[in-house]
């Protein structure tokens, strides 16, 4: 809020105090500019109410003597809102219930409003409010309260239904005053009498606070108070002035709901960063321009500060450490006693005028929140009306030291530099050096003054750029050694850090615009004279380029690149120097000589210098102070392998340009550097020129002739042979320039435009050659053959869209393959597109495929050569090379051809390399002109290929490639794809229709839709559902029939989706289907009665690898407009015109149902039903893949109009779409990788944000491969991230994985350790949702997401067995002394068999005894570990008519494990081997290897508990007052992890060497001990009403599993500790935290006063005593740095008295839904005293959730709502939410089905929905429960309904 004037809270009230001095008066407003100061107003005074104000404010149920104290309040806030709009939201309706302040007109000037005060206590308002005079200086509100029984309504809202207790305020005189203040602000005075009650069904009125305690009023007087309450809007929001008071607490109580009620108006409309932009730049446009002049002591103190920078900056020097950081860092000292001066140089990516602007205005919200924990923090703008402003602030020191005051006086300037840039300065000084007005703070004379000193530089570079120089001196006034003083000094430098990553932009955007800059000055400088030294330096490097024209002595290289042409020759050496090789690189770059030598002399652009210190180079950086006029200097230090000095260079370079033409020399320099630290290092020596000349633009882009040449000597003892070698590696710098300037796509488009309108317009004048004419006719020969042969053999292309045939030309036994279809493209476009073998894209595609050389050399406009050499990638098999000439020719504007055949033109001027073996292909591309569809025009295009690649390959090999060829035009016909946008244009015509069509009732469609959605008896769900599609299929075991069923949201409008349908050959619905053939033709009455028979053909599968014939299906297709919302679309089977001449095929019946109904939002939910009769003959497994095939056809559909969304209009459900997309058909690595590509290029939304950042395709690469990596975490923002970072963010992601159980938790970490992905969650609301379920995928289908779970699960209980097996072998070879041993290890081993059998049937009793005997099966054969783990890495769900889910079942068993077996072994083997000791014999190796195997299995097995459930998203987002003490930092938490290992084992090793202790005095004592502890604890759960426990079992078993389950955990947190049980549901906070010292203390009791000595030896006791020693200062260590570790606002969770019931209830109370509907997976037990407020929150919401269907409304969490606290079904009303027969009187439809017998076989539903008459076995009666009733009910039944139609 901000702290507003006193001339603005003027108050007429005499019984205010003043709030403010003279002094404080004068302080400039902290949000206003000098520009434009507040004007002066003063709050009117109070008038009489108006006649209609009642005389008591109180409400009818409050009565005098039960009102607290009354008082006067008063609160004045700054609204960050235009003053018109808030007096419009003030008296207006606000009905959001949350956190906010919920409003509602009742009636004319009466409204009601109600907030939250805490946990359980609402307060609400009932006011009369008009508007008693507005002008434009402001408006004055009056307000009185009314009472309820003035009211015409019956009753209030309730908008805080779950509140427990409701107070009243009251309020009287009051009057709430608006004035506009500056930026968009209002000025909020709100004054009123307060009286507050509490508000009961009684009318008893207690004395209530507003922290919610009460106290009885009927024994307490009541006290008067006036209060004045001022509300400030900068730190704490609110100061408070009081008079004297009578009962000032009482008083105070009375007045915090008046101040929440201001908060609550600030908090809704509050924007401090919109009002800070605002303010900035207001003071950019208005303050800066209109700042008054420099008095002479201000420039006075700039000089001086600018002075400072000169006589330190020479001298300061680099601190250590610094040199690779992206922030410059020096230090200066003079003397041991001087105080330290600071320097810092950031470059900071923004405009020089805001970055002055941000650090000039120190008083805004955001510095505010910055420096919230000062004491004292004050600024006086304006000070004596000029620039300077006085800041003062305290700064708290450690170590006991005095707090010190800082007082200084600020100025600014500004100057234009000589290259016309702006330099904006900002000095600072103490301000006793001012002259002026000293203003003073209360609290200053309690520190000690300090003082500061300094100057802020901020010169522009570009328009977004800027460098700051920060130069400051701190004097403390203390005395501490001047290293400390340093340390404090280079710390405080760390704020330039701050200030750069605050700004930081994307790295290669930066780069580009300080090319810019750079080439203009260039530019500028064209012509400009050099320098004496700077000429020398050009003849030297010029020299490097031997003499003009020589090509003499240059040797070519092996090039690193295709693009780069690469040379080396030997200079001779002159004298003293070594001969070295000096390089050569030729190339061709997309930009202007001049852009180009910038790009090469900004040696430290963001770029670079990542590259180098990812490369581990120890320093790259300018030396500015070399900086001349066309000359820069840096230094470099290269990292060198290991036994080798790094190498140093310092190079000069030297720029000069003309028109045309850029040249760049570069040359080592002798100038020492400071690297702020002693470098073991050698001088290297380099040499080098560019010349840079402009070529003729192509296609509007820039190009340029790139040369370089240079020489280098790395010194030292490395030879110059070696450096030679990397000359490659060097010269590949051109090859850098190439790709930073690359426009390929431009460029190519450009020559293809070129080339397509010599096709279109200029072909006739093209004149072909004898030659070229003869393989023209030769190509449509050869064509015109093909098609007319009778002997073509059909392939399968892999796309429906494109036909590929074989045939065997006459006398050839090698194939030749033909493929057509039909492209969205105009012809010659497609002709150019093909010929251009010279185009980049080409040539990027045949590198890709294998390619190592490729020449293209034209011969005319219409024929070329090309010759290209690949690798088959077949191992043995030599590089083939294909020699072509390519012709095209355009028959006619409608018809065009292109000619491949071999040919030996090339062999002499390029001879063929004899280990190549020669290959040969003929190629005819044959474009037809087509008329356009839906204005995309169209080509139909024939490709005829015979390839034979030679080398004695079998010709049925060859053969076989025609496939492969074929991808060419099916590559072709994808990338000019226009099916969406040709499908669109006619979805729109469509929907048109379909709007105009007329609404019928739906009784009869209705009930034909219900009759085949309706579940078949034996209907199973399959595995291979659609994300959260409700799928469900049943196969008939005779006639070939097959029924399924599904229904899913579709994120499309109702009549669109409808549209789609409807259009039944739409290429989309072909995609979807694979439908081999589809037909239609209209009903009688056209398209607009939407009636049509349609035909398709397809496929069906054999699941035994025979041949099925094809299947067709003829329908009746019909389209029912059910009322405003509800669209059905019935198929019905017809048999007609369309069904003959089906040749081979054989026709099959389906019946297909669909229902759309609109539910709002652009979401649609579809049903469909499909019944099949595919014919005798088919197998189960075949009809099952076939309705598989139907269902996935809906679920396609669904990723269609999902992949429409835009990116700005995506939700987080849209999020889990596009994963299951991502993730839907996949079941390895290469399958999801293929798939991703596919939803990148056709998803909106992802393509979209791929655009939006460049890396994003990477990235996401990167996690949806799945592929193992080290986690290495990346702080980089998200608009600054490289594609080598999201690469690496990409690659955590797996990592993140096996690091946690759940998959969520996995991408909850990945997001907490990247920043950028942090952040990209934060600004995608569906992009988390989307990497959840891509996660889930790549665990389900990558070999180590199972490995690393069922291992880890295996690895524990078999680990655990094996040692317990170790032991009791030693057992049993110990014979008779080591019998009670034997005996007890057995009895743990059954106990927990046992345990774990009881605990399996009480989850599964009522999932039938198969399910029963298969768990136990589980248990017996010791896999109840690993399966659990594989469950929950699958993330399973909690099933119906289960007790827990899967993740609590993992924890139960654990604990069983833990119980009976783990924890009892370890106290058996410490009785074992201290029983060894104290006889005095030799404990085997074996023994304490087993001990520490247990200790540290349980330790793991308990420290992964506590883990998992903390770190889980979902548990954290429930209760995240709990759940979230593991720390978000990836080493914290690995640490932490190891801590509770370590723990857990401590205390398991603590508490059993204390049993072996107490068994030592007696045998029965650790008996004693564990029952006492026991009963103890269970009569504390039962004086706490906190013994039942929370999993909802039921009864007198409600009552065993309790005192079961409390009793495993009791004793499991006694011994291992595991943190999660801390948890009031279990043993709660406190009593954790006291038992994990009582085992200590006790057994240093025991040991202390010598009560073991009885069966114990001295020696015994000694190490006993030495050991618990050891261990008790282990456990208190670990846990204080635990404490430290772990997040501190979750401390409180170990000393809460919270039991589990208060907890549920407080939960379902204060939560939002998803937490309210945890409450049915407890005991009914903890919320029956709330069991009214829970059922009336499920019949509320039960519509809703069925329409929105959010992740918990499943049919498990539904099955545990008891059934009387359901909603009833109403009239008209269907259980699961569907508005069925809305418009049919609420009468219920009867539902048609049953079975009946017809010759020999079931009646199908396709009869029933021809129209044939059948009769019901089922009815739905009026309650809405199915129900099996026989003929006299069904009779009875239609009695009491009444008349109703069929």
């Amino acid at each position: 809020m901000i702290e507003l004037p006193e001339s603005l809270i003027a108050d007429s009230d005499t019984s205010c105090d003043s709030v403010g001095s003279d002094d404080q008066s004068r302080k400039s407003n902290t949000h206003y500019s000098p520009s434009n100061p507040p004007s002066t107003v003063s709050s009117p005074q109070s008038e009489s109410p108006p006649s209609h104000t009642h005389a008591s404010c109180r409400a009818h149920m409050l009565s005098e003597d039960t009102m607290i104290n009354n008082c006067r309040a008063k609160t004045n806030i700054a609204i960050h809102k235009e003053m018109e709009a808030f007096l419009e939201a003030l008296l207006g309706d606000q009905t959001k219930v949350g956190k906010t302040l919920f409003q509602k007109v009742l009636e004319d000037g009466v409204a009601y409003w109600s907030f939250i005060v805490n946990t359980t206590i609402c307060c609400d308002l009932l006011l009369r409010m008009w508007v008693e005079k507005q002008d434009e200086d402001g408006v004055e509100v009056k307000v009185e309260s009314v009472e309820e029984e003035e009211l015409e309504a019956t009753s209030l809202p309730n908008p805080h239904s779950t509140a427990t207790k409701k107070l009243r305020l009251l309020l009287k005189e009051g009057i709430i005053v608006l004035r506009p203040l500056p930026f968009g602000q209002t000025s909020f005075t709100f004054r009123a009498q307060v009286d507050v009650g509490e508000v009961t069904k009684d009318a008893v009125v207690a004395s209530v606070s507003a922290l919610g305690r009460t106290t009885t009023s009927a024994t307490r007087s009541t006290t008067t108070a006036s209060i004045t309450s001022a509300v400030t809007g900068v730190t704490s929001r609110r100061g408070i002035a009081l008079k004297k008071l009578g009962a000032s607490g009482e008083a105070a109580k009375g007045k915090k709901l008046f101040c929440k009620l201001a908060d609550l108006f600030y908090e809704r409309f509050k924007k401090e960063d919109v009002i800070d932009a605002r303010r900035k730049a207001d003071f950019i446009k208005n303050g800066i321009p209109n700042a008054p002049p420099l008095t002479e002591d201000e420039q006075k103190m700039i000089k001086e500060s600018m002075g400072l920078v000169e006589d330190v900056a020479p001298r300061a020097k680099r601190i250590a450490g610094t040199v690779n950081e992206s922030v410059e860092k020096f230090l200066h000292r003079d003397g041991e006693g001087g105080a330290a001066v600071g320097i810092s140089v950031a470059k900071i990516d923004v405009a020089a005028i805001a970055l002055f602007t941000e650090l000039r205005l120190l008083d805004t919200y955001a510095k505010k929140i910055e420096n919230k924990r000062a004491a004292i923090r004050e600024v006086w703008n304006d000070l004596d009306g000029t620039r300077g402003l006085q800041y003062t602030r305290s700064l708290s020191l450690p170590g006991g030291f005095q707090d010190r005051l800082l007082e200084t006086w600020i100025t600014w300037d500004k100057r234009v530099e000589a290259d016309g840039r702006w330099t904006y300065i900002i000095a600072i000084c103490p301000l006793e050096k001012y002259n002026g007005t000293h203003h003073k703070v209360d609290g200053a004379e309690k520190m000690q003054v300090a003082t500061a000193r300094g100057v802020y530089i901020v010169k522009e570079l570009t328009k977004h750029t800027c460098e700051w120089t920060l130069v400051q001196q701190f004097d403390l006034k203390i005395s501490i050694h001047a290293r400390l003083l340093d340390i404090a000094a280079k710390q405080n430098l760390g704020w330039a850090n701050e200030v750069q990553e605050k700004f930081r932009r994307n790295g290669k955007e930066v780069d580009r615009e300080g090319v810019t800059a750079l080439f203009e000055v260039i530019k500028e400088r064209r012509g400009v004279a050099l320098m004496e030294d700077q000429g020398g330096v050009f003849e030297r490097c010029e020299a490097l380029l031997g003499e003009e024209g020589g090509e003499e002595g240059w040797k070519a290289l092996e090039s690193t690149s295709q693009e780069v042409k690469m040379w080396m020759k030997y200079f001779p050496p002159k004298k003293g120097e070594r001969s070295v090789g000096t390089g050569r690189a030729v190339g061709v770059v997309d930009g202007s000589a001049e852009e180009v030598a910038a790009w090469v002399v900004d040696y430290c652009n963001n770029e670079r210098m990542r590259i180098s210190r990812e490369e581990g180079n120890p320093a790259r950086l300018e030396l500015r102070e070399l900086r001349r006029e066309k000359e820069r200097t840096f230094a470099t230090v290269k990292k060198m392998p290991f036994l080798l000095d790094n190498r140093e260079f310092v190079i000069r370079y030297l720029v000069k340009s003309e028109e045309g033409k850029a040249m760049v020399a570069f040359e080592s320099v002798d100038d020492k550097v400071d690297y702020g630290a002693s470098k073991r290092m050698t001088r290297s020596f380099i040499r080098g020129f560019w010349v840079i000349e402009d070529l003729p633009l192509r296609g509007g882009a820039k190009q340029c002739r790139t040369t370089m040449v240079q020489q280098m000597d790395a010194g030292g003892a490395i030879p110059t042979w070696v450096v030679d070698k990397k000359m490659p590696e060097a010269l590949s710098i051109v090859q850098e320039a190439i790709d930073e300037f690359r426009q390929d796509d431009r460029i190519d488009a450009a020559d293809r435009e070129e080339l397509s309108e010599l096709m279109e317009e200029r072909w006739g004048e093209e004149v072909y050659s004898e030659g070229e004419q003869l393989l023209i006719e030769k190509g449509k020969a050869t064509i015109q053959a093909i098609m007319d042969s009778a002997n073509l053999k059909v392939l399968q292309s892999g796309d429906l869209q494109v036909t590929l045939k074989l045939i065997h030309l006459e006398g050839d036994k090698l194939g030749t393959g033909i493929g057509e279809t039909v492209i969205d493209a105009e012809m010659e476009e497609l002709a150019a597109f093909e010929y251009m073998k010279s185009s980049r894209e080409a040539t990027k595609l045949h590198h890709e495929k294998g390619g190592v050389r490729k020449i293209v050399e034209r011969i005319n406009n219409h024929c070329q050569y090309y010759a290209n050499t690949r690798d088959l990638k077949v191992p043995g098999f030599k590089l083939r090379e294909w020699r072509n000439i390519v012709v095209w020719k355009k028959e006619s504007a409608d018809k065009m051809i292109v000619c491949y055949d071999d040919t030996n033109a090339l062999d002499q001027e390029h001879l063929r390399d004899p280990s190549v073996v020669a290959a040969s292909a003929r190629i005819i591309w044959e474009y037809e002109k087509l008329p356009e569809v839906q204005g995309v025009p169209q080509t139909r295009v024939k490709f005829v290929a015979r390839i034979n690649i030679g080398g004695g390959v079998p010709t049925f090999v060859m053969n076989k490639l025609i496939r492969k060829a074929g991808k060419t035009l099916i590559n072709m016909r994808k990338k000019f794809d226009k099916s969406t946008e040709i499908d669109a244009s006619r979805r729109a015509s469509i929907t048109q229709k379909i709007g105009a069509k007329e609404r019928v009732g739906g009784t009869e469609v209705t009930t034909q839709f219900e009759a085949l959605v309706k579940e078949r008896e034996g209907w199973e769900r399959p595995s291979w559902i659609f994300g959260k599609a409700d799928s469900k299929v049943r196969v008939m075991l005779a006639g070939g029939q097959a029924w399924g069923s599904t229904s899913l949201l579709v994120r499309g409008g109702l009549e669109e989706i409808a549209a789609f349908i409807w259009d039944f050959r739409s290429r989309a619905n072909m995609e979807i289907s694979k439908d081999v053939e589809r037909t239609f033709e209209e009903a009688a009455g056209g398209d607009n009665k939407f009636k049509r028979i349609v035909k398709r053909r397809q496929k069906l599968d054999s699941t035994h690898g025979l041949h099925h014939r094809d299947r067709i299906f003829t329908s009746e297709m019909n389209l029912h407009l059910v009322g405003n919302d509800e669209i059905v679309i019935l198929f019905t089977p017809h048999r007609g015109p369309l069904t003959e001449g089906r040749d081979l095929a054989v026709d099959a019946l389906e019946s297909v149902a669909i229902r759309l109904r609109n539910l709002g939002g652009g979401r649609t939910k579809l049903e469909f039903a499909s019944e099949l009769e595919l014919g005798f003959g088919t197998s189960h497994r075949a009809r099952q893949d076939f309705v598989k095939r139907r269902l996935e056809e809906v679920a396609d559909l669904a990723i269609y109009f999902q992949r429409l969304v835009p990116l700005d209009a995506s939700k987080a459900e849209d999020g889990r779409v596009i994963g299951y997309d991502l993730m839907w058909k996949v079941d390895s690595s290469k399958k999801r990788m293929q798939r991703f590509k596919e939803v990148a290029e056709k998803c909106t939304a992802l393509r979209e944000l791929c655009l939006r950042y460049s890396w994003m395709k990477v990235m996401l690469g990167a996690a949806v491969e799945g592929s193992l990596s080290r986690n290495r975490a990346v702080g980089t923002k998200l608009i600054c991230i490289s594609e080598k970072e999201a690469i690496r963010i990409g690659k955590n992601l797996v990592p993140s994985l096996m690091s946690e159980q759940l998959a969520s938790a996995g991408v909850n970490e990945w997001k907490v350790q990247n920043r950028a992905v942090r952040e990209l969650m934060e600004e995608q609301v569906w992009f988390e949702p989307m990497v959840v379920v891509i996660a889930k995928g790549i665990v389900k289908t990558a070999a180590w997401g199972l490995m690393a779970r069922v291992i880890v699960g295996a690895v524990l209980s078999v680990t655990d067995l094996a040692t317990d097996i170790v032991v009791l072998k030693q057992f049993w070879d110990g014979g008779e002394a080591q019998l009670a041993f034997r005996n007890a290890q057995l009895a743990s081993l059954s106990a927990s068999m046992g345990l774990l059998l009881i605990f399996v049937v009480l989850q599964n009793r009522k999932k039938g005894i198969l399910r029963i005997l298969r768990e136990c099966l589980i248990v017996l054969m010791g896999g109840k570990a690993p399966v659990d783990a594989y469950r929950v890495a699958m993330g399973a769900e909690q099933e119906k008519d289960t007790q827990v889910d899967p993740m609590t079942e993992m924890t139960l068993s654990k604990c069983i494990e833990l119980f009976a077996e783990s924890i009892p072994g370890i106290i058996i083997q410490v009785n074992a081997i201290i029983s060894t000791i104290n006889s005095r014999e030799d404990v085997t190796m074996t023994a304490y290897l087993s001990l520490a195997v247990s200790l540290l299995t349980t330790g793991f097995a308990s420290a992964t508990l506590s883990y998992d459930f903390d770190t889980d998203p979902q548990k954290r987002a429930f209760n995240p007052e709990f759940y979230g003490y593991v720390p978000d930092d990836g080493g914290k938490r690995a640490l932490l992890f190891f801590m509770m290992i370590l723990m857990s084992a401590t205390q398991v090793l603590i508490k059993a060497i204390l049993i072996v202790v107490l068994a030592s005095i007696g045998s029965r004592f650790p008996l004693y001990y564990l029952l006492g502890d026991i009963v103890f604890y269970l009569l504390y759960k039962v004086a706490w009403r906190d013994f039942t426990y929370w999993v909802p079992f039921e009864g007198v078993l409600s009552l065993f599993v309790s005192g079961l389950i409390r009793v495993i955990i009791k004793f499991v947190v006694d011994f291992a500790a595991i943190m999660h049980f801390r948890h009031p549901y279990e043993v709660g906070g406190l009593y954790f935290s006291l038992n994990m010292f009582l085992p200590l203390l006790g057994l240093t009791f025991l040991l202390g006063m010598d009560l073991a000595t009885g069966n114990l030896s001295e020696s015994t006791l000694k190490l006993l005593t030495s050991l618990v020693m050891v261990l008790g200062a282990s456990l208190i260590i670990l846990l204080a740095a635990f404490l430290l570790l772990m997040s501190k606002e979750y401390r409180h969770t170990f000393f809460s008295f919270e039991s589990g019931h208060k907890l549920t209830r407080r939960n379902f109370l204060e939560g939002d839904d998803f937490a309210r509907c945890q409450v049915f997976g407890c005991h009914k037990f903890q919320w029956t005293p709330i069991r009214d407020k829970v059922e009336a929150w499920v019949k509320e919401g039960w519509a809703t959730w069925e329409e929105e269907k959010p992740d918990w409304f499943t049919d498990q969490w539904k099955a545990s709502i008891p059934e009387d606290m359901k909603p009833t079904k109403g009239k008209g009303d269907v259980y699961d939410g569907d508005k069925i027969a809305a418009k049919n009187e609420g009468d219920e439809a009867l539902i048609v089905g049953g079975k009946e017998e017809q010759n020999g076989r079931r009646r199908s539903i396709v009869d029933i929905i021809s129209g044939q008459k059948a009769v019901s076995s089922k009815v739905m009666p009026a309650g809405g429960i199915k129900k099996e009733i026989n003929e006299e009910e069904f009779l009875r039944e239609m009695n009491r309904r009444g008349s109703m139609s069929m």
